[in-house]
């Protein structure tokens, strides 16, 4: 069977031409206007046709397994459960005009960045287009759901999430079809209405599919995490810079944006300062040699430590530092800190957690 939250709206009309292509869009309209759950109910859809949608298709809406919402700035952070039981997160994080969504992109993480937690876990599987839609859903229900939260953020009654972020468990450009079809779907008029240019896809620097994604969407937002910039610290901290060292994937971006010739468009890029490790100075001029030529915004965002780890967060005095060099140089640079702390809003905190429970329940009971 196929899930309707996988389906294209292309791909929906051809499936209603027998009747009428005007189905396909009550249909649409039923799943990402009036967030049905069961849009096979819409009463301008003929009998035989709901009859044969309903042995071809099933919706997988994934459920919220666990919720927690920040007391200090709204975040809100879903364990989200799907079909085959596993978890994954996703994490509402509400701004002064507008609401954004970061979502996952599989269960696990096969690149195994150092510092990260969803790294820890390994790859489990990779999501469809249908559960990465279903992370959207689940979302703008959830705001509907809660008047009261929408609120006390000052939102107006009808805003619901207008942006989305990449940046949830996995590698996004790991799992590219699925991802090149997500954004298909999200950006259809007729269903969650999105702007290619209000949704961002964060990469460990994964070429190939930047390549693949930005050839096939070439106005979709990029997020490249950096962490450093000499390829043998950077392969320490994240694997993946040995099959595509950090030099070529900047080599290529500036070739394309110099092509894309488009003075708004920039690639932000994700620092994480870690003590000790890459907050000195030295690292900062490093930042600046590699990145002159290419648009960027720098986001440079303090460690924040999970749990036993090697590494430990900045001091306030060498964050500033960081920062100010970065400035002087003539970076557009913000210090961005992860938002939730009190809710365990890092990616993959709640997952591991969970596991880990459920391991020593299993242990206990036998």
């Amino acid at each position: 069977m196929k899930d309707f939250f996988d389906t294209t709206y292309a791909e929906l009309i051809e499936l209603c031409r027998p009747w009428s292509v005007q189905h396909a869009k009550a249909i649409f309209r039923s799943l990402y206007k009036d967030y049905s759950l069961e849009p096979l109910n819409a009463p301008s859809l003929p009998r035989e046709m709901v009859a044969r949608f309903s042995e071809q298709f099933y919706l997988n809406t994934a459920d919220i397994y666990q919720e927690s919402v920040s007391r200090y700035d709204g975040t809100v952070k879903f364990l989200v459960r799907l079909a085959d039981g596993a978890l994954i997160e996703a994490v509402l994080m509400p701004e002064r005009s507008r609401i954004t969504l970061c979502v996952s992109s599989q269960v696990g993480c096969a690149q195994a960045c150092s510092f990260c937690h969803t790294g820890r876990m390994g790859l489990k599987r990779q999501l469809t287009a249908g559960e990465i839609v279903a992370q959207l859903m689940l979302a703008r229900r959830w705001i509907r759901a809660h008047p009261q939260w929408r609120e006390e953020r000052g939102f107006h009654e009808k805003i619901t999430v207008n942006n989305i972020v990449f940046m949830g468990m996995g590698e996004p450009l790991d799992n590219v079809e699925a991802l090149k079809r997500s954004l298909t779907i999200l950006c259809e008029t007729i269903g969650p209405n999105l702007s290619l240019r209000k949704i961002s896809v964060s990469t460990a620097g994964h070429l190939d599919g930047i390549k693949n994604l930005l050839e096939a969407f070439p106005k979709v937002s990029l997020a490249l995490s950096l962490h450093a910039t000499q390829n043998r610290e950077r392969s320490q901290l994240m694997p993946i810079n040995r099959r595509w060292p950090i030099a070529d994937v900047i080599a290529y971006l500036k070739e394309f944006y110099a092509r894309a010739n488009d003075d708004d468009r920039s690639v932000l890029i994700q620092y994480t300062v870690i003590s000790g490790v890459n907050d000195a100075e030295e690292q900062a001029q490093g930042i600046v040699d590699l990145l002159v030529g290419l648009p960027v915004k720098i986001n440079i965002i303090p460690l924040n430590v999970v749990g036993p780890s090697q590494f430990k967060g900045p001091e306030p005095e060498a964050l500033e530092r960081f920062r100010d060099y970065l400035h002087r140089s003539g970076f557009r640079v913000m210090v961005r800190y992860s938002k939730g702390q009190d809710i365990d809003a890092a990616c993959g905190q709640l997952v591991v957690q969970h596991e880990k429970q459920a391991a020593s329940e299993s242990i206990s009971r036998a």
